[in-house]
């Protein structure tokens, strides 16, 4: 179990990545987005599937074998990334299918387990704005921003000294993404470049996002003028940069040296492989670091589930505590 300064010294670490997360994206929140994505990202989710592996994906007693629940992955990511040919949506179903299946890590009572499913169905049919949240941010800004804060949050409660400091990067976490939304910045046109990567990625993303706080997202060289679309761009590009750069700050923690060297030369032999299929074109670069990306997000699931469950139900929430006891069973409590 890493020390107090080992974790002091990631704490440090973690405030310099929220300072220059904060700074960069003010001032450049389209580059600095679209470069975090293409470039920090793939290495990112190549060392913390290699993490995640080493952890055998925190699947511990699961019903679910661990080579089920990797091989389910991957079937699903293909699926949802293959929707555009196959004329039908499966974002919704597949991930919707992995929460589901990465549950079994604490829930060991089939009836809760059928209930879920049951009401998320229903959801699914009458609750157009469940069926977007599930499909596009819970791979996206749900994963990069509230399950690094709660992270952050199961870290500093974790550490045994009594002391509000510990509370200060989570905060800011916090309030970072508020203010960044209103950050009087103004920004020069933007070239053909950017645009044409921003139209081959998140735009469906940030067109929605925009749409609910009725604004429409145009992709010319004015796109940044509007204050709210700027605004949100900021806040994708905080989120973005502070989750790899929160990640590669952990290295101590991680233990990442630990990993063996011919795990690092794939590790490394695929992150160029990626990287030259930007090379190819932005949107073939896009296809293949988007399934590493949602690979790696439904292969934390298990332990966002976990982190969930001791950030709910063992540390003041005494309600949440005994909701879990009482209908997860053995599984809430040897997590």
């Amino acid at each position: 179990m890493p020390g107090p300064n080992s974790r002091r010294k990631t704490r440090y670490a973690d405030l310099a990545a929220l300072a220059i997360s904060g700074v960069l994206a003010a001032f450049a929140p389209m580059q600095v987005f679209l470069f975090s994505f293409a470039v920090l990202g793939p290495l990112h989710y190549l060392t913390e599937i290699a993490w995640l592996n080493k952890k055998k994906f925190y699947l511990g007693d699961s019903a679910v074998p661990r080579w089920v629940y990797v091989l389910a992955a991957v079937a699903a990511v293909v699926l949802s990334l293959a929707s555009g040919l196959l004329k039908h949506d499966m974002w919704f179903w597949a991930v919707g299918a992995m929460l589901l299946i990465s549950l079994s890590v604490l829930v060991r009572n089939a009836y809760v387990m059928t209930a879920v499913a049951v009401v998320a169905l229903i959801a699914s049919f009458f609750l157009r704005t469940w069926v977007f949240f599930v499909a596009a941010m819970v791979p996206t800004l749900v994963h990069v921003f509230f399950f690094t804060w709660t992270f952050m949050v199961s870290g500093a409660l974790r550490e045994r000294e009594r002391s509000l400091t510990k509370w200060v990067n989570p905060a800011l976490a916090a309030v970072i993404p508020v203010l960044l939304m209103f950050v009087p910045m103004h920004y020069g046109r933007l070239g053909g470049f950017w645009l044409r990567a921003e139209s081959m990625t998140f735009v469906s993303i940030h067109a929605k996002l925009a749409g609910d706080l009725h604004h429409t997202v145009v992709l010319n060289g004015m796109l940044l003028k509007d204050p709210v679309v700027a605004g949100l761009m900021r806040v994708f590009a905080f989120a973005y940069l502070f989750h790899y750069l929160n990640w590669f700050a952990k290295t101590e923690l991680l233990e990442l040296h630990k990993i063996p060297r011919r795990e690092w030369a794939a590790i490394a032999l695929v992150y160029v492989a990626c990287l030259a299929s930007f090379g190819v074109s932005f949107r073939f670069g896009f296809m293949v670091s988007s399934f590493l990306s949602v690979l790696h997000v439904v292969l934390e699931f298990p332990l966002n589930w976990h982190t969930l469950r001791f950030v709910a139900g063992n540390h003041g929430f005494e309600p949440a505590k005994r909701w879990t006891q009482r209908w997860l069973g053995a599984g809430a409590q040897a997590a």
